[in-house]
């Protein structure tokens, strides 16, 4: 089975199980297809996080392929512009993505990466029918795209974003793709990708240089986890901010996750804000700034931090970037029982296509901070506190449930509930999805303290939690974001959850 939010995506990952590929070569051939038809949500200039099940070891690994700043980005370089850029050269860290496909597939994988692109160059080539929400994604995005001719040329061809039913073809991406189905992944951070990029991001004044992609490393790294009313949770280290739901949850187990909507939500909000403080405080890249995550995790502190929380009143609200949710999710599971949780991004759209390659580049610098004294301060070849996180549900040590959801800094908020709406509320997959959901800041301001709940949450529910201190506003009954996608393992039987809110999710298997 797999989960993902586009039928194209899902239908290749399919096809490469029917084939007889096993979880992460679907995760892969479903993965490229979405850089082709769901360019804005993460392409070949982004990250990827994936966590690994592994059937015949019983292990569960995790693949970090985030990048790291370009070697001449320091603090002083960014404090003379004032800030950092949200879009163009100077926003982009080095990409990820093609390595952590490569190392994964090295590891786990049954099929060569030429084999698993073949679904992605035919739909760069060909051309594919934009959905009421692509067409959607490209007006919101014609604004950050206008400065960028290449850009411009790719998506907006005649001046204006394109209607839904237009097709969209891209040959500079399918040229980029034929070259690394021939050549490999090396292409992309030795060979010619890597001189085309570098070569566009000194015309225009960028950063890169041919140091930062060929000592670009993907790491592999053992996943983090607590325990949570008897299930295990596996989330992905650092520099994921997975660990905020850990935190969260630990909270929500020491101070009880009450059956009134009310306190429910409260309570949920509440332990979400004390893990997000934990991660700004005290977490940056690992191999720049260690942090002992052992006392973090723990079941003692998260019974310090629950104290804080008072049951009539709310918490100071820490503001959080919210952002474009450029992202996208899937998972799956094969007939042996490997399962995938694969997550990649751009982030909050740069607008960049590098030069004629047709890679649209992420915007990761956004997520650095710029004030002394912070674990995740700039600086030169380190790596940004990620926003991509995925996770795992286990029982006896075997993966039972798989899921999670794209949505900027709104990931962990949402999984937080997803997680609690199988933990607390013993809710199936499609339930736990469906039910209503509150967000934290607005997608249309980075520094917004509001908190939204879905219009199902009703009236009354807001204006109970506006008399404990929050800014409440209702939006629309399916608005909070989020595209999630859960699989359980029960028994001989998969099922699969697709999230209703972007209306082309799709869940399908055999």
């Amino acid at each position: 089975m797999i989960a993902s939010v586009n039928p194209l995506a899902s239908a290749a990952g399919l096809r490469v199980l029917r084939a007889g590929g096993n979880a992460l070569d679907a995760a892969v051939a479903a993965g490229a297809v979405l850089t082709v038809v769901e360019p804005w949500s993460g392409q070949l200039g982004g990250d990827a996080f994936l966590l690994i099940a592994s059937a015949e070891r019983k292990t569960v690994t995790a693949i970090n392929g985030s990048g790291a700043a370009p070697l001449a980005a320091t603090v002083d370089r960014y404090l003379a512009e004032g800030r950092i850029p949200e879009s163009g050269w100077l926003a982009a860290t080095v990409p990820g993505l093609v390595d952590a496909w490569r190392t994964a597939l090295e590891r786990h994988g049954t099929m060569s990466l030429g084999t698993l692109l073949e679904d992605a160059i035919h739909y760069a080539e060909r051309g594919f029918p934009l959905t009421a929400r692509q067409a959607r994604n490209n007006r919101e995005m014609a604004a950050v795209a206008a400065p960028f001719r290449e850009t411009r040329a790719i998506f907006f061809p005649d001046g204006h974003p394109p209607p839904a039913g237009a097709v969209l073809r891209q040959p500079d991406l399918a040229r980029t793709l034929r070259t690394l189905q021939a050549e490999g992944p090396s292409a992309f951070y030795r060979g010619g990708i890597a001189d085309a990029i570098v070569a566009a991001s000194d015309r225009a004044g960028g950063l890169f240089s041919q140091r930062d992609f060929a000592e670009h490393r993907t790491e592999i790294l053992e996943p983090i986890g607590t325990t949570y009313r008897g299930w295990t949770v596996l989330e992905q280290p650092p520099v994921s901010q997975g660990l905020i739901l850990l935190i969260a949850l630990n909270i929500l187990e020491s101070a009880g996750v009450p059956s009134d909507p009310v306190d429910r939500v409260h309570f949920q909000v509440e332990a979400h804000k004390l893990a997000l403080r934990e991660r700004l405080s005290r977490v940056g890249d690992p191999r720049v700034s260690p942090t002992d995550l052992g006392p973090l995790l723990s079941k003692a502190h998260a019974a310090s931090l629950a104290g804080r929380i008072d049951q009539r009143r709310a918490l100071p609200l820490q503001p959080e970037p919210a952002g474009h949710p450029d992202t996208t999710y899937l998972c799956v599971v094969d007939e042996a029982r490997n399962v995938v949780s694969y997550i990649h991004s751009l982030y909050a759209g740069n607008g960049v296509v590098a030069g004629d390659t047709g890679i649209l580049l992420n915007n990761r610098m956004g997520c650095f901070s710029l004030e002394e004294g912070s674990p995740n301060r700039l600086a030169p070849g380190k790596r940004p506190i990620h926003t991509l996180n995925s996770w795992m549900l286990l029982r006896d040590g075997r993966p039972h449930i798989v899921g999670g959801t794209p949505g900027s800094f709104w990931q962990v908020q949402t999984n937080l509930q997803l997680v609690s709406n199988i933990a607390d509320r013993e809710m199936p997959p499609q339930a736990a999805v469906d039910a209503p959901r509150w967000r934290m800041g607005s997608q249309t301001s980075w520094t917004d303290a509001s908190l939204e709940l879905e219009g199902r949450f009703s009236e009354a529910i807001a204006e109970s939690l506006r008399k404990r201190g929050h800014q409440v506003g209702l939006i629309g009954d399916w608005e909070a974001g989020g595209a999630a996608q859960v699989i359980e393992l029960d028994g001989t039987m998969l099922v699969g959850a697709g999230d209703p809110r972007p209306g082309t999710s799709t869940v399908i298997g055999y």
